[in-house]
């Protein structure tokens, strides 16, 4: 019943403030939602938002901007059905999880490539800066039939920026609390055919725990050949170097263990756009070297040293007919690792895929795609999906989506180092999905309203357990099952006051055992103004009923915003406070305690 009367008092307050009578908005201020705002995420190709079949969240140049983020885990937290699963601190390990799904069922891309790791499956969203972004696509649902595996519980596709047509200079400064300080440079522009993207990023931090510091060094760099009006070449090399403190949960912490990761990757894209088509070949390599030390291990030797390495070529293709749009590819990927612990193994993929999506009367578009990948360990795994959009009117649509996904298991799964405890099972499985979704969307002018209702079923989940030898290896034993709804509301009102606000309901349990997997209630509400070269904002986060027994949590951060106009250019000064409210007690993760009342001090000039 209580339950009921919370979602009643939440729809109440939202048709509140759509009926509301605001003040007349600012003459000539820019539309917040656009209708037509396109994503290429859900199809593989440029489309409109409202002709996708699928829910998905989009982070903009100017969302990102206005957001000040420090990386990507902090500019994801706060969007509808994502939890940013967050060891604490500048340095803890940050990774995502949609719509209850584990870390490493989630698949995440810089440019169309695939960066989780091979080794874990999981990417540290902390080590990703947010200088090199141009926007952010989020897809909430399973998404195999056009990415394979681990596009279990969704995909986050990172678009970095290309050149610019006037040379853009930009200078960031940040400083706060536990000694951090950030610098970051970049520097766009085209020459001529080629446009180029210059930028470095420099942390460091003393971290809010004993053995939590943090060093780190990125650069980036990307050039956008145009070859004629329809082809152009695409190049970029990224390089990120991260050393840092590893404290452990409190319960047992690790007071000398340190981290040092580097990481290199390269990736080259042809693309062709033509009226009647576009074609696209990527081609990208990614070298990974971990070393892990901790010297008061039980047992403790050596240093951990892992190699890891991912190549890979897709070739994808979509024709534009009259009545459809059909899109097909291949995709050939071979994953490496080189490790004193693990050992040496390798392992190749390839797959094919095919979409097609048909306006079957003009209101209706229905879509149809499949993916078959046959991995050398695993065999194959064909993964449908089935979708379909209806426009009631210009601003208001709704669609519906069925889908098969699945995961591989990680090089940690499968050769996990043998000792008298923990071994790895090379004999596992892919963990398998089936899920449903269908929602409504209704777009108009500066709101967006949106209501989703999901479900997902995940079998053969890999799961550590002891055999009948008393060794922990990891089993394909357990089920899960996920339903959920969403509820996801923005609006700009008068005098430069935006309202956002998302609520998910999650119910996701192990079938044998009945119990929760994630947290129940998940909430977030989002107060900004801006009026001239003043902004500030106000974010909430909430989260309730959690697994475990672990403590509910509620976060406020506050951040106040001048922008400094001169000649050809423009600077802002902002300070944020995290956690205003000073919750010493709340953690994201069992053991890892989240940093108190911080703040933080930056300056970007743009020239």
């Amino acid at each position: 019943m209580n339950k009921r009367i919370n979602l009643a008092l939440i729809f109440l307050v939202i048709f509140l403030l759509i009926t509301g009578q605001p003040l007349m908005a600012d003459e000539g201020q820019d539309e917040l939602f656009v209708l037509d705002d396109i994503v290429v995420t859900a199809s593989k190709y440029s489309e409109k938002l409202s002709d996708t079949t699928v829910s998905m969240d989009i982070l903009t140049q100017e969302d990102i901007q206005e957001k000040n983020a420090q990386n990507v885990a902090e500019l994801l937290r706060g969007l509808t059905g994502i939890y940013i699963s967050d060891h604490g601190g500048p340095a803890g390990l940050k990774t995502i999880r949609i719509r209850g799904s584990e870390t490493n069922q989630v698949l995440v891309l810089l440019d169309g490539q695939a960066i989780n790791s091979s080794q874990n499956g999981e990417i540290d969203l902390s080590q990703l800066p947010v200088e090199q972004i141009e926007r952010i696509e989020v897809l909430k649902g399973p998404a195999s039939a056009l990415y394979g595996a681990n596009a279990l519980g969704g995909v986050v596709n990172i678009i970095t920026k290309g050149g610019s047509r006037k040379p853009i200079t930009e200078f960031k400064v940040r400083y706060g609390s536990f000694e951090t300080q950030q610098t970051a440079f970049s520097h766009r522009g085209n020459t001529g055919r080629v446009g180029y993207n210059i930028t470095a990023v420099e942390k460091d931090s003393d971290g809010d725990r004993e053995n939590s510091s943090l060093e780190q060094m990125m650069f980036f760099s990307r050039f956008d050949i145009e070859m004629d009006q329809y082809n152009d070449i695409i190049i970029s090399f990224q390089y990120n170097d991260s050393d840092k403190g590893v404290p452990g949960p409190q319960t047992s912490p690790s007071p000398n263990a340190e981290q040092d990761d580097q990481d290199t990757n390269i990736n080259l894209k042809w693309r062709q756009n033509k009226e009647a088509y576009d074609t696209n070949l990527l081609i990208y390599h990614n070298k990974h070297e971990q070393v892990y030390d901790n010297p008061d291990e039980w047992g403790y030797t050596e240093a951990s040293k892992h190699n890891t390495a991912r190549t890979g070529i897709e070739f994808n293709r979509t024709d534009y007919f009259k009545l459809h749009n059909l899109t097909y590819g291949i995709e050939f990927k071979r994953n490496k690792i080189d490790s004193n612990e693990n050992g040496q193994h390798d392992n190749l993929n390839q797959a094919l895929f095919i979409q097609d999506k048909w306006q079957i009367i003009e209101p209706l578009e229905i879509s149809i795609g499949t993916r078959f990948d046959d991995h050398e360990v695993f065999g194959s795994e064909f993964s449908p999906r089935l979708g379909a959009v209806y426009s009631i009117n210009d601003d208001l649509n709704v669609f519906a989506s069925a889908a098969k996904a699945y995961r591989t298991p990680t090089f940690n799964d499968l050769y996990w180092p043998a000792d008298a405890y923990t071994e790895g099972n090379p004999d596992l499985e892919p963990e398998t999905a089936l899920a449903y979704e269908t929602g409504i969307r209704y777009f108009k002018q500066d709101m967006k309203l949106e209501l989703n209702y999901f479900t997902r079923d995940v079998e053969d989940l890999i799961n550590w357990a002891a055999g009948t030898d008393y060794i922990f290896r990891p089993y394909n034993v357990d089920e899960a099952r996920t339903k959920g709804t969403e509820l996801i509301f923005s609006k700009r009102y008068n005098m430069g006051v935006t309202v956002g606000f998302n609520y998910t309901y999650l119910d996701s349990r192990d079938k044998e055992t009945d119990d929760r997997l994630a947290p129940i209630h998940n909430a977030n509400l989002d107060l900004s103004y801006k009026k001239g070269d003043i902004s500030s904002s106000l974010i909430c986060h909430s989260v309730k009923n959690r697994p475990d027994e672990l403590d509910d949590y509620t976060v406020v951060d506050v951040k106040l915003a001048k922008v400094f106009f001169f000649d050809e250019g423009e600077s802002e000064l902002y300070f944020k406070v995290n956690n205003l409210l000073n919750n010493k007690d709340y953690e994201v993760r069992e053991g890892y305690p989240m940093p108190e009342r911080n703040y933080t001090l930056g300056l970007s000039t743009k020239f």
